[in-house]
């Protein structure tokens, strides 16, 4: 056998502009392996002439093609050939179910070597080198002298011949390249490299590469840039990013603050590896290699990837604050560039970055779920509050995913017809890359052919800002986390993200509550200081719990703990909150409110253990001139209310009102709600001279849709029957009244589950309390679909649904959608409203009718709350309202005094309040505290000031008025990376107020400087 008379790889398509570029996986990684492993240099060498390829369809095999015919790609020229002569054929495995039957006989007819690839063991490139070159030994002989430098980059010239061809042959129909030169040029390369010419080899290479860049610029003068994003979990931190480092093109790592101190602590190696390569310089092993060595960047900043949909947008800010300052700290860089690998954009997401100083964003993710696409490659990502940051919005490809690179050239060219730039982003795991990707970096030493790997901060940089954006709804982000968690059976899908809600509330309570003690009292800096340290530890615990579900309340218990603490701050150190008075003396309560507007309050007053107490406790009054052991009160915002039972057991302003309960109906000012005698769920609500039932409530399990066998067709899904056993009013007083309801869940009779179900309403409430546990009698299956629910169904079926989306609020049009604080339907001239507390996901069935999930996969809490309300004004704050604790302590009644809060002269003495701050706008929430103190010599313990965070939460635009204990000296707004950005006004006549314009949906941060 003396040589291959031809080089061909047999494809499905009749020409170049049909070839098949859309196949992914072995698919894509077989067909580019057919093609790229015939451009060994041994090959060509000993063919003297570069690979083609051949029709499936077409049976005629024996001939030559004239490179100098247009047509020849497509009509094949029979010549009859040397018998010294061999064919060699590649058939990839996609061309396998169209290959012509008499082609493989003219094939087997002839000199030729067949090689058929199989996709149940596909063939690597080198393997398929290898077979070509064993079946000839004068082309083996040949390679024995070729350096494997050489023949990777033959192999990626072949692969870069490919995507110009198809680059220009199906986005223009033409091709302007002189084959019969480029074949010449291509040989005589290969010829070099054979000789051992490496040198002279690799400037033949380079002209090959060279007149394929005329060939691109021809059609597409635009350089495009390469960005290579490596991805890093706890267990890529070894051995894969140390070769990954050792890579000379510029790359990206996005790494997590949490995944950095993993680097720190027990990757050394990796990391004294990595922090030369971010300032551009070479590790100590590679110092003296002369190949150059591009900068590696840091991108991210977050410090765990929470699932953002579902948490706080305090928790977003303080994730990123917390991760840009452990990775400065560990890696001594700072990320301007915003990305995350697991699913979790959102509208907020734009406005915290722009507030952080980011540079850019990278609007995708690389987890499940689904997001909206950009109306151009780089874009103004702009937030629900409108501010923007500049994006990249193409999907990322996959660089270790042949599917990725089979049609890379269509995908430039038709960027760049679309957006006259060209960029991609190929994303892996360190050292994980497929051939293809290993093509593009060696096609990229010899010219900027498909791009140049660049810094993706560098690109940001010098990048076009097109200066308008795209506002995306949350109805176009669909999380993929309750599928996920149900498919991993994780923990608690439902319970983590109730827990997290829980606890943030509470701890959002303990800042405020913080602010407030260094007003009343003369706290000093250094024990602000510790308790703001627990309570930046805490949200880390409570946050890393959406993360890693906690088995334990531990962290409840460490919270609590502290409250307590900051009670005994309050009071003072002569006083204890868990001394009791003497029997039958009148004691006296002092109720702390810590959210940022008013809150009507019903609380139990003879509590052995005055502590923390939640609003929606069990309400009773007892009858007679003794008032009993619930009262309700009104707290001002951020501020107490001071009650003394002696004084309440005197005015019982009640005593001529109807109870709250009577029968099965619950009612006060506001609505009445009637419990159905059947099921044991509301049967309606109804407000005051209307009849119209504005809603009503069961529990049900779902059962998905089945079929017995193939031959029937699905079932429709069904819910089971709620069945009560017993029905009756466990209290009814003048105050407050409760209807507790147990029985089962019925499934074609069948119990399924047991449930009980305690409703309660107070008056001067405008939401009734909802109290569910349900026990099951058969588990779920692991499915989304399979799942205990409340259901909620409203009269009108051209009602709007809006749920809220972290603090803000937004229409939803999609069937599942997430609301962890509430969902409002409204209905005509009525708002119905439900408070969720913090039950994530819910599922509209129909135009009228909602399912909120409560046990679903491996949910282990079977007690869940929520509320029904109708008519509420601002539902984002009833939602605070709902989950943040009242602080309860015994203390004497409030004292004039230069700390104390300010009197409210109307106020009747057995209801003493008294407030700190006081706001003017109800859709403003204060979501942050943290009081500041000036440490100038000699004054290091004076309170100086307080900076708060302010979110408005239902799209309206004003100016809001802050009135503060102390008179103010300055105050400014600065962003959540502490830059100033303007100075606010103090008012000529009140030097207490401050005065501030917001727009809809802003978060802002301010900070408020006292005079001396």
């Amino acid at each position: 056998m003396q040589k291959y008379s031809k080089l061909l790889v047999v494809l499905p398509c009749h020409s170049l502009e049909d070839f098949p570029i859309h196949h992914r996986g072995d698919e894509a990684a077989d067909l580019l392996a057919s093609w790229t492993a015939l451009w060994h240099p041994a090959l060509i060498a000993n063919c003297a002439a570069k690979p083609d390829w051949h029709q499936a369809d077409n049976p005629e095999c024996n001939y030559e093609i004239d490179p100098t015919d247009d047509q020849a790609e497509s009509i094949p020229q029979p010549s009859p050939l040397a018998s010294q002569n061999v064919l060699l054929a590649l058939i990839p495995a996609i061309a396998q179910p169209t290959i012509d039957s008499e082609l493989l006989t003219n094939l087997n007819a002839i000199n030729s070597v067949v090689i058929e690839s199989d996709l149940t063991s596909p063939r690597s490139r080198q393997e398929i080198v290898d077979i070509a070159l064993a079946a000839n030994p004068n082309a083996a002989q040949l390679a024995t002298n070729v350096d494997l430098e050489i023949v990777e980059d033959f192999h990626a010239l072949g692969y870069a011949f490919l995507q110009v061809q198809l680059m220009t042959r199906q986005l223009r129909y033409s091709s302007n390249l002189d084959e019969t030169v480029f074949s010449q040029t291509c040989v005589s390369a290969a010829e070099l490299a054979t000789q051992g010419d490496h040198e002279n080899a690799k400037a033949s290479l380079t002209r090959c590469f060279d007149m394929l860049l005329e060939e691109r610029n021809s059609y597409y003068p635009v350089e495009p840039e390469l960005i290579d994003v490596v991805l890093t979990a706890n267990t890529t931190l070894g051995k894969s990013l140390q070769r990954q480092l050792e890579q000379k093109h510029a790359f990206n790592v996005l790494i997590t603050g949490t995944d950095a101190e993993k680097l720190s602590q027990d990757k050394p190696d990796s990391l004294a590896k990595l922090k030369p390569r971010l300032r551009g310089q070479a590790p100590a092993p590679l110092a003296q290699d002369s190949d150059p060595l591009e900068k590696v960047t840091i991108i991210g900043g977050l410090q765990d990837e929470l699932p953002e949909p579902l948490v706080s947008t305090e928790s977003l800010v303080n994730q990123l604050g917390r991760g840009r300052q452990t990775i400065r700290e560990l890696l001594g860089v700072e990320p301007t560039v915003f990305m995350r690998r697991r699913f979790g954009l959102g509208p907020a997401i734009p406005g915290v970055l722009e507030q952080f100083d980011f540079t850019g964003a990278i609007h995708a993710t690389l987890d499940d779920g689904k997001y909206p696409l950009a109306s151009a490659a780089n874009f103004r990502w702009t937030g629900d509050d409108d501010r923007s940051i500049l994006a990249h919005g193409e999907p990322p490809l996959s660089a270790d995913d042949e599917g990725s690179f089979v049609g890379l050239g269509v995908k430039l060219g038709e960027t760049i017809d679309s957006a006259h730039i060209a960029c991609v982003v190929f994303c892996h795991w360190p050292d994980k890359t497929c051939q293809s990707f290993k093509d593009l970096l060696r096609i990229s030493k010899y010219g900027p052919l498909f791009g140049s790997f660049v810094n993706i901060e560098d690109y940001f940089e010098s990048v076009y800002d097109p200066g308008y954006g795209d506002t995306f709804t949350s109805d176009e982000y669909r999380a993929p986390f309750l599928k996920q968690a149900v498919q991993r059976n994780t923990p608690n899908p439902i319970s983590s993200v109730t827990k997290y809600w829980g606890r943030f509330y509470k701890l959002s309570s303990a800042r405020a509550l913080l602010t407030q003690i260094c007003a009343k009292t003369a706290i000093g800096s250094s024990e602000v200081t510790e308790i703001q340290n627990k309570l930046a530890d805490f949200q880390t615990a409570v946050e890393s719990g959406l993360v890693v579900d906690p088995e334990s309340d531990s962290i409840d218990k460490s919270i609590d703990e502290l409250i307590h603490q900051m009670k005994s701050q309050w009071l003072g150190a002569a006083q204890a909150p868990t001394v009791q008075p003497a029997a039958g003396s009148a004691k006296s309560l002092e109720l702390i409110n810590t959210t940022s507007f008013k809150r009507r309050i019903a609380t139990p007053l003879d509590t052995q253990n005055i502590g923390t107490i939640r609003n929606q406790a069990p309400i009773v009054v007892a009858e007679g001139t003794k008032l009993g052991s619930h009262w309700v009160a009104d707290a001002p915002a951020m501020g107490t209310v001071a009650i003394s039972t002696k004084s309440l057991a005197q005015d019982d302003q009640f005593k001529s009102d109807p109870p709250v309960a009577e029968g099965l109906v619950l009612r006060n000012e506001f609505f009445e709600l009637h419990v159905d005698e059947n099921t044991g769920g509301v049967r309606g609500i109804e407000l005051y001279g209307s009849r119209i039932n504005l809603a009503s409530q069961q529990l049900a399990i779902r059962i998905p849709s089945q079929r017995d066998s193939r031959n029937q067709p699905l079932t429709k899904a069904r819910y089971t029957k709620m069945v009560a056993d017993n029905i009756e009013t466990t209290s009814a007083s003048r105050l407050s009244g409760t209807i507790v309801s147990s029985g089962r869940l019925l499934d074609q009779s069948e119990p399924v589950a047991k449930f009980k179900q305690t409703i309660s309403l107070s008056r001067g409430k405008q939401v009734a309390s909802v109290k569910v546990e349900i026990e099951l009698l058969s588990e779920l299956t692991a499915t989304v679909n399979h799942y205990a629910c409340s259901r909620l169904a409203w009269k009108s079926e051209a009602s709007r649904v809006i749920a809220n989306v972290q603090e803000s609020r937004d229409e939803v049009s999609s069937d599942w959608f997430n609301a962890t604080n509430f969902i409002e339907v409204a209905q005509d001239d009525q708002r119905l409203v439900m408070l969720t507390g913090g039950l994530p996901y819910h599922r509209r069935t129909s135009r009228r009718m909602l399912d909120s999930l409560l046990i679903v996969g491996n949910e282990r809490q079977r007690v869940f709350e929520f509320g029904i309300g109708v008519n509420v004004g601002y539902p984002m704050a009833a939602a605070v309202d709902w989950l943040s604790p009242m602080i309860c302590v015994e203390s004497n009644s409030l004292q004039d005094g230069a700390n104390s809060p300010k009197a409210d002269a109307a106020d009747a003495p057995v209801n003493k309040s008294g407030w700190l701050f006081h706001l003017d706008r109800k859709n403003i929430l204060v979501t942050w505290w943290r009081p500041f103190f000036d440490h100038a010599a000699g004054d290091a313990d004076r309170w100086s000031g307080v900076e708060l965070r302010l979110r408005e939460t239902e799209g309206r635009s004003g100016t809001l008025n802050i009135r503060c204990p102390q008179a103010i000296a300055t105050g400014e707004r600065v962003n959540f990376a502490g830059d100033f950005l303007q100075s606010l006004s103090v008012s000529e006549d009140d030097e207490t107020k401050l005065e501030l314009d917001f727009g809809r949906f802003d978060y802002l941060q301010i900070s408020i400087h006292w005079k001396k």
